[in-house]
């Protein structure tokens, strides 16, 4: 790839040379994005005109921006999403099934405890599985309803994804307040 002849318009998945997929190689997501690194890093530029160098630091941006999205299987699932269409913007549907919010009550209830179980990280060690058997759960669910084009099956187990990503990122918090403690 010439940088003049640098196609904006791609998908990342066509970028790095990946099937459009929740569940890709990572290993060749990596290989691939440090090949374009290297071929489109600025300072391979740096005696070439200015416009050449703004259009190098620009597909670097795309390239690193690109890699984030596919590398993180979250944003991965919710790129799949896009390209087919559909948003996972919580913001414009409120509708989340019942049972899944009584979970998510519950698990967050039991996050505000931990600080003063008995056994702190012991707690927090606990519910972290639990969150991480339930994101495991959420992953391979939406990476199923993808392959099958059921989008909308897939946004909702995004949404639940989403969820339950707040949850760790909640765990961690109490982890760093206990470290502190």
């Amino acid at each position: 790839m010439e940088i003049e002849n640098f196609n904006f318009e791609q998908s990342y998945f066509e970028l790095f040379d990946l099937p459009v997929s929740c569940e890709i190689d990572t290993a060749k997501l990596r290989e691939n994005f440090m090949q374009m690194q290297r071929q489109y890093h600025p300072d391979r530029f740096a005696s070439a005109s200015d416009a050449e160098r703004r259009r190098a630091v620009q597909i670097a941006a795309h390239v690193n921006g690109a890699h984030q999205t596919l590398d993180v299987p979250l944003k991965r699932a919710e790129y799949c999403l896009q390209l087919a269409g559909l948003s996972t913007d919580s913001e414009t549907d409120a509708k989340m099934d019942p049972m899944f919010l009584m979970q998510q009550m519950e698990l967050r209830e039991v996050l505000e405890e931990i600080s003063s179980a008995a056994e702190p990280y012991e707690a927090l060690d606990s519910a972290r599985n639990d969150i991480d058997v339930q994101i495991k759960h959420m992953q391979a669910e939406t990476a199923g309803f993808v392959a099958q084009a059921k989008y909308d099956d897939a946004r909702e187990s995004i949404r639940r994804w989403q969820f339950l990503e707040k949850l760790a990122e909640e765990a961690n918090s109490i982890e760093a307040q206990l470290d502190e403690a």
